[in-house]
C-alpha cells in the first residue's frame, strides 16, 4: 500500500536533506515542486527511489 501522500513527501525532503546535505540541507517541503514530483509517487516509488530517479541516480 502506498504511503500517505504528506508523509511520502516528508520522506523525499528528508532525503534529500541526507544525501545532499552538502547543498540542500536547508531545503524545504514549500521550496519542492511537488506537481512534478506526484507521478513518481503515483508509480511506487519510496522516498529514496524517487530521489535517485528525479536526480538521474538510477540510471
Amino acid at each position: 500500500m502506498l504511503q500517505s501522500w504528506l508523509h511520502w513527501r516528508a520522506g523525499v525532503v528528508a532525503v534529500i536533506r541526507f544525501d545532499f546535505r552538502d547543498v540542500l540541507q536547508d531545503v524545504k517541503d514549500a521550496d519542492i515542486d511537488w506537481d512534478a514530483w506526484r507521478p513518481l509517487y503515483e508509480e511506487g516509488r519510496t522516498p529514496q527511489a524517487a530521489v535517485d530517479r528525479a536526480f538521474l541516480r538510477d540510471l
